[in-house]
């Protein structure tokens, strides 16, 4: 009887086992883990110096500050799947909020005329980079670095045209925008919140479900199968070039929105924020693997490292080491992983 029970919970158990196995393969699931422990560890670490990190106040400050991160993420996220990448994003975003503060100072448009010019500049950015990695053939690195010259250049440019100077700030009246900044449709919850989250869930289906993610998925792992599947890749480069110029542009909206100014110095601190939450929720530097629900959690992760060794009393330039160290580590465990597949695939030749 007693050896009929135990054979009985092993065949019962036996599924349960094999799901919980393939659930832990999930990048995501091993992430969120991550998470929890990271938000453990800073729990007890704040107590122990008579701090509180496990409270609402400070989820409400992590959800907040992931605001501007975000859109730099998706965009990166989006472009590093198709094997490119983007370090233009900060500077571009940066001349779009400058476009928006001077369309409503200087040009007295109303605040969704401001936000159409703002944006429609910041894609012309993307279509020069398409341009430069497409049809000249320049490395992503070389043409993007190149096109973060010109776009703070121009920003600098136009703030001393619009009677900012040199040195300072565009600034504009608009209520709109600073609700959009600044506003709570929920207490505690800033609007821009609820459309990152949006923004993700989207930009999660268009790559994972749709024909368009899937073919610059495949281009990113593998260039020479996609020509023979039949997919022109520069059609798809030239769009994640634009889509990563506009997120960037949705980044300095938001930015300027929060101050109402367009500043010199937006986005600044967030030039690889993006890049390194992408990496560490798992879309590969190569391209080719990853999604945007890994790149949320790596962002959350990010971002509750920084805010919990800000609770713990940590100095911020040492926060800004480590968290070069993460993106370190992120670089070299993909590197890892990807001469890893490299092995295996020449095993299986």
């Amino acid at each position: 009887m007693i050896k009929d029970d135990s054979d009985f919970n092993l065949r019962f158990l036996q599924p349960l086992i094999r799901f919980c196995k393939s659930i832990l393969k999930h990048k995501v699931v091993s992430l969120v883990l991550l998470l929890l422990v990271m938000v453990a560890v800073f729990s007890f670490w704040s107590a122990s110096i008579g701090n509180r990190f496990f409270h609402i106040t400070t989820l409400r400050n992590t959800m907040n500050t992931l605001v501007l991160p975000a859109f730099l993420t998706i965009g990166t996220g989006c472009l590093l799947l198709s094997g490119n990448l983007d370090l233009s994003m900060s500077s571009i975003g940066a001349f779009g909020g400058m476009v928006l503060a001077l369309a409503l100072k200087v040009g007295g448009y109303p605040w969704w005329i401001g936000i159409i010019l703002a944006l429609l500049c910041c894609a012309v950015f993307g279509v020069f980079n398409g341009v430069l990695v497409n049809v000249f053939r320049f490395p992503a690195f070389i043409a993007t670095l190149a096109m973060a010259s010109v776009a703070k250049g121009i920003m600098y440019f136009i703030s001393a045209w619009g009677g900012g100077g040199s040195t300072n700030n565009v600034t504009f009246s608009s209520d709109v925008l600073k609700y959009l900044g600044r506003g709570e449709p929920i207490p505690g919850v800033q609007i821009g919140v609820i459309i990152l989250i949006a923004f993700f869930i989207i930009y999660g289906i268009i790559i994972s479900k749709t024909r368009f993610g899937m073919k610059a998925v495949l281009v990113g792992g593998n260039q020479r199968a996609a020509r023979l599947a039949g997919i022109n890749s520069k059609p798809i480069i030239y769009l994640l070039f634009i889509n990563s110029a506009v997120m960037g542009g949705v980044a300095g909206i938001f930015s300027a929105a929060r101050i109402n100014q367009g500043s010199l110095a937006a986005l600044q601190i967030n030039q690889f924020t993006g890049l390194t939450a992408a990496l560490i929720g798992g879309i590969s530097f190569g391209g080719g693997s990853g999604g945007m629900g890994g790149a949320f959690v790596g962002l959350l992760i990010l971002n509750t490292y920084q805010i919990g060794m800000s609770t713990i009393g940590a100095d911020p330039f040492w926060v800004q080491v480590f968290t070069g160290l993460l993106l370190l580590i992120a670089l070299s465990a993909d590197f890892i992983n990807q001469e890893r597949l490299a092995r295996a695939a020449l095993k299986a030749v």
